[in-house]
């Protein structure tokens, strides 16, 4: 599917009304045409299933949902992983909205033995102050590796991550409440001495607080740790 055809059948899926509803979720997102998630996925695969590379050569995205096909396209087309970081490093000073990047690391599907090297990957953006960079590496962490072997340094990358910029905050908060929820005592004992901001410390113990996974009793002890 050449990049034109895309953008004609986006506007044939037009849904003004789901325009409206999403700006209101995420009004960060720009040039939107107003088509649910489920219609780009489509697209998405049939372009994957295709002369994807000749696609991802071609496009320029302009629409949001042509940015977002696009991602989802790089994520799941079946290329190496080498070609698919690459692709990666190109998409992400595109992404402008939580939603975008939300969906993007979701559409991974990394084997165990490709974990290595997306995280080394994914590291490179630990220093960057961009918005979006940031919640790229702490939403690709909350998706693919809140695995026992990368606790403690998912734990060290919490506390040197410093930004005051909101999404990133909350994407730090729903990373340590889904900690909390599958490593209970290595989270508790971060929660005693992180180094978070305080919005995403109490943002982390709210979030955690409204899982049906965490007990009664330590969601008691949760709000006891509020600052």
């Amino acid at each position: 599917m050449p990049p034109e055809e895309l953008q004609s059948r986006l506007f044939d899926l037009q849904d003004v009304g789901y325009r409206e509803f999403h700006l209101k979720t995420c009004p960060q997102a720009q040039n939107v045409i107003g088509v649910r998630i489920p219609e780009q996925r489509k697209l998405a695969k049939e372009i994957a299933k295709g002369d994807f590379w000749q696609f991802l050569d071609q496009i320029q995205p302009h629409y949001y949902e042509e940015v977002l096909v696009t991602g989802i396209v790089i994520a799941t087309a079946p290329m190496g992983l080498a070609e698919r970081l690459d692709y990666t490093a190109w998409f992400i000073p595109q992404i402008n909205n939580w939603a975008i990047c939300d969906t993007f690391c979701a559409s991974f599907k990394p084997k165990s033995q490709d974990l290595p090297t997306l995280w080394d990957f994914i590291l490179q953006y630990r220093a960057s102050r961009q918005e979006y960079d940031l919640r790229f590496l702490l939403v690709m962490i909350l998706d693919h590796f809140v695995l026992p072997d990368y606790l403690d340094q998912i734990f060290q990358l919490l506390d040197e991550i410093k930004s005051d910029k909101y999404y990133v905050e909350m994407a730090q908060a729903w990373l340590v409440a889904e900690l909390f929820a599958k490593f209970r005592n290595e989270t508790l004992d971060y929660l005693q001495r992180d180094q978070l901001s305080v919005f995403a410390h109490n943002k982390a113990i709210q979030k955690a607080r409204e899982s049906r996974r965490i007990s009664e009793a330590d969601k008691q002890l949760l709000n006891s740790m509020k600052l």
